[in-house]
């Protein structure tokens, strides 16, 4: 046989595509809540697309199993089978959720589709489903394997009476049918109904449940079977109780705990050491052993900060008692990166540093605790710096420290905490932040902690930060010598959070030059920030404030800004969104994300999206990101859903609505 040199046999083309194509049987037969075929993701019958041999080899691998989601779908499945029989045997497992595919359509995809072994059948039906196509259709299949599903607040109607009555009087007539896969946890007349013609068959030998409680009186139903196993999908709880039946117990199979394989690591035998009082390196030079052991210490001790992720470690005190000279080389790597935790933390830290000043050079990070205020329970920091004796302390700490890269408060979220007032926040005096300008300012990449309030405050310490990159400002202190503020201070700061701030703070920030500024970040808490936005906000590419600041913009944010790429509202209320909002955003927009909509205000949002214009202000803009969005699930819910709406009226200016998660929605199939 010839062939190109770019062609592939059949049969390799069918292992590459197979994984792809798959469907897993655990994932086809899910019958527990949310459908796990509700993603909304790219469709793999895109597969057949790419070239004809693609398309000749996948489609036995797509049409193998079907999955039905929608009348659409199923009317097109139906067109599909009726004008090319052959594709109706490639059909083996069929799932179809939902009553809104019952319709005349079933029953050509039955008709046209002889070797189904596995067939699941959802009983969400509505009284304005049509199952007529589903009822007549059962009786030209003869399965295998049957999988319901049913709400437990079940749908009774006449169109859901019509299909139980239907699948009851066509069970029977499967004499091929042994597995039986049922949903219901407690008895009702639809599982009783469903459960007798199973009995009746005398054919079944394994059954699925859902939990150990549907044990009891479900062997009543089918215990004339001949059954072989009853598997019970969720673990045994210790309230369930089982039947004492001699001849059911053999029969239980519940899920066993997935036990991790142990790794086993290939240690290579040595052979003893002819000299049991061996010791390592004891003839090297001092310097390089202790130079070896610190190498091997900072690999045992080391952790990934200061990058703001975790400052979880592991255990490394033990490594330091050792010997001696463990601890010694041991102690730097150890307060490295400090997390100041209660207030016995910060002295105790003072301690150590005036004990062994030699580790002060190597601490590259300090974490404070933001405290919740329960009582008269605050803060690490705050507590040392507002009652201690000696309010120098946390001045001379920071002194010391001269090598810090990080300082900085652990937060839960910068929004949240700055409207959770419970929060007692991490606070060091003005003279401790400039001592740490001073001392550390060189290295310096990012500091979060808040300043106590003074009423003459300098700008000097902003002149010794020259490395700085993030500042996360929380501070009223007012300056009074603005004249002398330093055109080039932090001129490495990218990304400024502006917690709290004052008017003096805002004017000076505006006599520097900020050069790399790119990110900023305000709470409600900062006054009147447009003189700040109209001197710096052409260098930003992200901004992130509150709803409630925009309104009180007199000048387009956009304008003030032209260069953003990515916009985010923080609401912290989601009924402060109003019509006033909504006007002014007509007029801008970008990237940008709003936590919430009350339901009172969808209607204000959906005139906004209905007369939104984009290409006059933002013809980039691609993506508009709602952080309250959760995309509906089925079918009836899809028609009724406003996000849905919303979504498509954007798609059709090619602009993305996207879920908390950051996924697009996809239009699906409609009916003609």
């Amino acid at each position: 046989m010839t062939m190109s040199d770019n062609s592939l046999p059949d049969e390799i083309i069918s292992e590459i595509l197979s994984p792809a194509l798959k469907v897993s049987d655990d994932v086809f037969s899910d019958n527990s809540g949310v459908s796990p075929f509700a993603n909304y993701s790219e469709s793999t019958s895109a597969y057949l697309l790419v070239c004809k041999s693609w398309l000749r080899v996948a489609t036995p691998l797509l049409y193998s199993v079907v999955i039905l989601r929608s009348k659409a779908q199923a009317k097109a499945l139906g067109l599909v089978l009726a004008d090319n029989k052959l594709l109706g045997q490639f059909i083996r497992k069929l799932r179809v959720e939902g009553g809104s595919c019952y319709g005349p359509p079933m029953r050509t995809i039955l008709q046209a589709s002889p070797h189904i072994s596995d067939l699941f059948i959802s009983f969400n039906v509505y009284s304005s489903d049509n199952t007529d196509g589903m009822c007549h259709g059962l009786t030209l299949i003869n399965p295998t394997r049957l999988i319901l599903r049913d709400e437990r607040k079940q749908l009774l109607n006449k169109m859901s009476s019509k299909l139980t009555d239907a699948l009851v009087a066509t069970i029977p007539k499967w004499d091929r049918l042994v597995v039986f896969d049922c949903p219901y946890i407690y008895q009702s007349i639809r599982a009783e109904k469903i459960l007798r013609s199973l009995a009746k068959s005398q054919r079944l030998h394994t059954i699925f449940l859902p939990k150990a409680g549907a044990v009891a009186w479900v062997w009543l139903e089918l215990k004339t079977c001949p059954l072989r196993t009853i598997h019970v999908k969720q673990a045994r709880e210790f309230y369930d109780s089982l039947p004492s039946d001699a001849a059911l117990q053999p029969l239980l199979k519940f899920p066993t705990a997935a036990q991790e394989p142990a790794v086993k690591v290939d240690v290579p035998d040595l052979a003893p050491s002819l000299n049991p009082s061996f010791v390592p390196m004891q003839s090297a030079a001092k310097d390089v052993y202790e130079l070896i052991c610190a190498r091997i210490l900072y690999f045992a001790m080391s952790e990934s900060v200061p990058d703001g992720s975790s400052l979880k470690v592991p255990k490394r005190l033990p490594l330091l008692l050792v010997s001696k000279a463990f601890h010694r080389l041991g102690l730097p790597h150890y307060y490295a990166h400090t997390l100041l935790k209660n207030t016995l933390a910060v002295p105790k830290f003072a301690s150590v540093l005036s004990k062994y000043p030699w580790v002060a050079p190597h601490v590259r990070s300090l974490e404070g605790v933001a405290d919740p205020v329960w009582g008269d329970k605050k803060s690490a920091l705050t507590l040392v710096s507002e009652v201690s004796t000696d309010r120098a302390l946390i001045a001379r700490v920071l002194s010391q420290t001269t090598a810090l890269v990080r300082v900085s408060v652990r937060k839960r979220s910068f929004h949240r905490d700055a409207w959770d007032r419970h929060l007692f926040e991490t606070t060091i005096s003005w003279d401790a932040f400039a001592a740490m300008a001073q001392g550390a300012g060189g290295c310096l990449q990012e500091f979060a902690l808040k300043v106590e309030t003074i009423q003459r405050a300098s700008v000097a310490p902003f002149s010794e930060l020259p490395a700085l990159r993030v500042l996360d400002w929380n501070s009223e202190a007012v300056f009074d010598d603005l004249k002398s503020s330093d055109a080039d201070a932090l001129s490495s700061l990218e990304e400024l959070r502006l917690t709290t701030a004052s008017q003096s703070f805002l004017g000076a920030l505006r006599l520097m030059n900020l050069n790399s500024l790119r990110r900023v970040a305000l709470t409600k808490f900062v006054p009147a920030p447009e003189k700040f936005l109209m001197m710096h906000g052409h260098k930003l590419t992200e901004i992130d404030l509150p709803y409630s600041t925009v309104p009180k913009l007199h000048t387009n944010i956009f304008k003030m800004c032209p260069n953003l790429v990515s916009v985010s509202f923080f609401v912290c209320y989601p009924s402060q969104v109003g019509s006033c909002c909504l006007i002014f955003l007509a007029s801008l927009s970008s990237f940008w994300r709003v936590p919430g909509i009350a339901r009172g205000h969808a209607a204000g949002w959906n005139k906004f999206i209905t007369d939104f214009d984009e290409e006059d202000s933002f013809p980039n803009l691609y993506e508009i990101q709602f952080k309250c969005c959760t995309w509906p699930t089925t079918e009836r819910d899809i028609a009724k859903s406003f996000w849905v709406r919303w979504a498509e009226m954007l798609l059709k200016r090619n602009i993305n609505l996207t879920d908390k998660t950051g996924k697009n929605w996809r239009p699906r199939l409609k009916v003609a």
